[in-house]
């Protein structure tokens, strides 16, 4: 890096959305700066979505081959190496690391590490280097919410996400404070080695932004797996217990003992850890103002991601920085975050795009619903994964697709069709007229887009 030189674009933060904006930057010719003050790939790649994966791959497979003797699988004495699993995962994340520094490299961008904050408009001092631009985007993430009451204590136990993925043995109990999509896969994960689970839930459900049909047979399968979960409950006294446990009392009366507690309560925007409120850039209260083309009050500066505080998910902040990139370039488009895909990756998965049925129906909507259960999904049966379902909304007066949840196998992965139907404002019945190969799961969308016509043939209407 030059001292003197002006890039045409800085970009704050290297994670799913600094990097890609960083990297379509370079594909349209601009000269690019890249500033981390961590590891590349921020949270997402290091201490976030694809560590966890990692390691719920491992723990998924264990949970299956102990109960494989239905497939003709009779696996005994079958144990779990928790330090294979931890190195597994370490090896996966660096292998994306070096990918994602050999694209940044491969398209001229330079990488400065060091923590940035704004000098001004036009320029930011990294760890007392100067770094000037004409444009800069803001991609400088979140972090872990604490509550009033309740902070990390990483030395004692209560930990952070990032605490639980360092952790070098399988905790005997673990209590997770906040159902959410963080809590329910580490609670599924460390179920699947053996842990005694409890969930916390101050709401009525867990998953609170999914389809509450798919919801309840989550939780019905948490419950027959020994996870415990409580709902409209609070933690209301931690204590430590003399056997070096935590004694926790809840707001419903029920005690617990956890030897770990996860605090997973949400996240909260890094915005000010870069100083744009100093220099002018307007905040609200969950992050950075933005318009629809990630563009901040300051028409030269965009921020993207989990620092805007909207969606909290890596594929949209990768797509927030292309459509920032893309305004810089001359063309704009925004994002429909009715498509985005919101995926749990739970034993039982879930995976959910556009209204769920009580979202429609607190806004009056005039909807149809077509549901098709896994149990009549040849694919599901033969994968002894026979629990779940694929469910359709759409507007009554059009029959256009405005949302869908699937629970069940592969959920995440099936979603996708039911996000470009919403798209594309594909009717059902042109969704159903869609021939899908047969056995597959995808057959489900197909079946539950003909019951919303009761037209489907494997489903009884």
């Amino acid at each position: 890096m030059m001292p003197d030189k002006v890039y045409k674009i800085a970009v704050l933060g290297a994670g799913p959305g600094g990097y890609v904006a960083a990297i379509r930057a370079a594909q349209r010719g601009f000269s690019v700066c890249l500033i981390e003050k961590d590891a590349l790939g921020g949270e997402c790649l290091n201490w976030g979505c694809i560590p966890t994966k990692a390691m719920l791959e491992s723990a998924h497979i264990f949970a299956r081959l102990k109960h494989a003797r239905d497939l003709g699988i009779a696996a005994e004495k079958i144990t779990f190496d928790f330090e294979q699993c931890q190195r597994r995962k370490t090896a996966v994340v660096e292998q994306m690391k070096k990918g994602i520094l050999f694209l940044l490299k491969k398209h001229g961008v330079d990488i400065v590490y060091g923590r940035g904050k704004f000098l001004d408009k036009n320029s930011l001092d990294v760890d007392g280097r100067k770094v000037r631009f004409e444009y800069c985007v803001i991609a400088t993430g979140a972090h872990s919410a604490e509550l009033p009451d309740i902070s990390f204590k990483e030395e004692e136990g209560i930990i952070s996400h990032r605490g639980l993925l360092s952790l070098s043995d399988t905790p005997k109990s673990l209590l997770v404070i906040g159902g959410g999509v963080i809590g329910c896969e580490f609670a599924d994960l460390f179920n699947c080695l053996g842990t005694e689970v409890t969930i916390v839930e101050s709401a009525g459900q867990i998953l609170l932004q999914e389809d509450a049909e798919a919801v309840r047979l989550l939780a019905l399968d948490f419950k027959k797996r020994g996870i415990s979960v409580h709902t409209s409950a609070r933690v209301e006294a931690i204590r430590r217990g003399p056997s070096g446990c935590f004694d926790v009392t809840l707001s419903n009366g029920i005690k617990a003992k956890a030897e770990k507690i996860l605090l997973s309560v949400g996240r909260v925007s890094n915005a000010a850890e870069c100083g744009a409120a100093e220099v002018g850039i307007a905040l609200d209260k969950g992050g950075i103002r933005v318009n629809e083309y990630m563009q901040t009050s300051c028409p030269n500066i965009y921020a993207i991601g989990d620092v805007v505080g909207k969606a909290f998910l890596a594929h949209v902040a990768s797509r927030e920085g292309i459509v920032a990139v893309e305004h810089i370039n001359g063309n704009t488009f925004g994002i429909n975050y009715a498509q985005v895909p919101r995926c749990i990756y739970t034993s039982l998965q879930l995976a959910g795009a556009g209204v769920t049925e009580k979202q429609a129906l607190a806004e009056e909507r005039k909807i149809k619903i077509g549901k098709s259960p896994f149990s009549a999904s040849a694919k599901a049966v033969i994968g002894n994964q026979p629990q779940g379902f694929v469910k359709l909304i759409a507007d009554s007066g059009n029959d256009v697709i405005i949302g869908g949840s699937v629970c069940g196998p592969e959920a995440t992965e099936i979603i996708h069709e039911i996000c470009l139907a919403i798209r594309e404002k594909i009717t059902v019945t042109e969704l159903g007229h869609l021939i899908h190969a047969h056995p597959t799961l995808s057959e489900s969308i197909m079946e539950a887009a003909e019951a919303a016509n009761g037209t489907a043939i494997h489903v009884s209407s």
